[in-house]
């Protein structure tokens, strides 16, 4: 009878212990003590939306962890840009830090506080003064570009083409050229393609741990194999070999590295700064370095992946594009930047591209530095903060059905020019501080590599109809489906 009186009491005071904590956080779907929301999430590419369309553009989700998800567009600019400097810092969950990063702290996706700071203003300083400014990224593009038309023009079999690898290398070469100085050839690129299958095979895997949220939140119980963050110290080995391979190519790009010459890389800019800057080392070049290698490989390539689907599947919108293109720059010549102005509805399908695909379903989470007021609800110190940009892209009341893929929504009534709201709405590079660094490169890509793609060639569906579901994971993957190219 006591032991039962005492359990009881226990019980209550846990409960409400647990419920006082809930109500610290802006409202969202009552979560289950200790497991959360966990049994009410769908684990597709769209976790959250049940809860998004009851709450007013904030509310809490309990995974188990409180994640606070912000929905509307408006409450993403307020903390992001407004009070951005609130939001800088990463969430950091106690011993993953050494699987997924090649260093602790480093590169500049997953730091936080001066060594996140100092990397990112480093990078961007130096893409800026090696490349942006001097239309050096733009040349290094187009000799990429031409390798890639040269490869599938080699194709013998143009009726069934799968252009995963064909986009990718061309992605990764430019990339390559900017990180390290060279390019791989078509032929002779076994070792890219296992660093990219073992880093996709890892993702997925991650993508089907499905409680892998609890081992996060609970680290002391990570190495339980049924809670899915075992997964993670299991793969810990395949994570360092594949940051094995970035650090391999730095120190191999080191060798050249001549102090007194001007730098023609990354890592030799890098290199540079690290004489003045503590901060700036060997270990944080090649975190840095393999933050922009695979996150601007993938997220690009795998963009123009379903740039190439969608317009194998809409055939007038691609005409449109193709008209367009042999108006402004003919057959006679690659797409230059300096078309760009011109180019009105071919800038309206990389947005309207951008928007429908929106390759990074679920997006990195911040924590609030100290305690402040988003929508008039106070985010507590150190709360995790997601904004759902998916979400937005998807719903935004701005994007009048969302569900169409229709690139004219983009375009003003003048038609010569782009609606200026809706670009600000489609916020795929996410907003303020931490943006994503090689939003300036991946837009030059993009641009340059769709249209000369267009320009060459009809893309057209095989037999098989073309499926825009993508691969149930938190990078928006499509499946593998060849396409038909036919030469214009």
């Amino acid at each position: 009878m006591v032991l039962g009186i005492i359990f009881l009491a226990g019980l209550t005071a846990a409960l409400w212990w647990y419920y006082s904590l809930v109500r610290r956080y802006p409202p969202g779907p009552t979560p289950i003590p200790f497991i959360g929301n966990m049994l009410q999430v769908n684990f597709g590419s769209k976790p959250f939306w049940r809860f998004a369309k009851q709450f007013d553009g904030i509310y809490t989700i309990f995974a188990p962890f409180p994640l606070i998800e912000l929905t509307d567009f408006n409450l993403i600019k307020e903390a992001y840009i407004e009070k951005g400097e609130d939001f800088v810092n990463r969430l950091s969950a106690p011993g993953a830090d050494d699987i997924f990063n090649y260093i602790p702290n480093g590169g500049v996706i997953q730091s936080s506080g001066e060594e996140w700071r100092e990397n990112r203003r480093a990078a961007l300083h130096i893409l800026r003064d090696f490349g942006m400014g001097k239309n050096v990224m733009e040349e290094l593009a187009k000799n990429s570009i031409t390798e890639y038309l040269h490869h599938l023009e080699s194709i013998e079999n143009k009726d069934e083409v799968n252009m995963r690898w064909p986009l990718l290398l061309m992605i990764a070469n430019i990339i390559n050229e900017v990180l390290f100085g060279y390019r791989y050839k078509y032929d002779d690129c076994e070792e890219l393609k296992q660093y990219v299958t073992d880093f996709c095979s890892v993702l997925s895997e991650i993508a089907k741990a499905k409680l892998l949220p609890l081992g996060l939140a609970l680290p002391a119980i990570r190495h339980v194999p049924i809670l899915g963050y075992h997964a993670l110290i299991v793969h810990k080995e395949r994570f360092q070999k594949i940051n094995a391979y970035v650090e391999r190519h730095v120190k191999e790009t080191m060798k050249s590295y001549d102090a007194d010459a001007q730098p023609t890389t990354f890592v030799h800019a890098y290199a540079e700064k690290m004489k003045t800057n503590a901060i700036l080392t060997e270990d944080q070049l090649i975190a840095t370095s393999a933050d922009f290698y695979f996150a601007g490989m993938e997220t690009t390539s795998n963009t123009l992946r379903w740039a190439l689907l969608y317009l194998a599947k809409y055939q007038d919108v691609q005409d449109k594009l193709r008209s367009e293109i042999d108006a402004v720059i003919g057959k006679d010549r690659l797409p230059s930047l300096a078309d760009k102005p011109k180019m009105i509805y071919g800038q309206a399908c990389i947005a309207e591209l951008q928007r429908c695909a929106n390759v990074l379903r679920i997006n990195l989470i911040r924590v609030a530095r100290r305690e402040v007021t988003i929508g008039g609800h106070t985010i507590q110190k150190g709360a995790a903060v997601h904004a759902d940009i998916h979400y937005v892209l998807a719903n935004d009341p701005l994007f009048v059905d969302p569900a169409e893929f229709r690139p004219e929504r983009y375009i003003a009534e003048d038609g010569m020019s782009l609606r200026k709201d809706l670009l600000e709405h489609s916020i795929v590079f996410s907003l303020g501080k931490r943006a994503c660094a090689g939003e300036g490169l991946a837009r030059v890509e993009l641009f340059l590599c769709l249209l000369a793609t267009i320009q060459y060639y009809r893309v057209l569906p095989t037999d098989e109809p073309i499926d825009l579901e993508p691969i149930p994971q938190n990078f928006s993957v499509p499946k593998e489906q060849n396409l038909r190219l036919v030469r214009v």
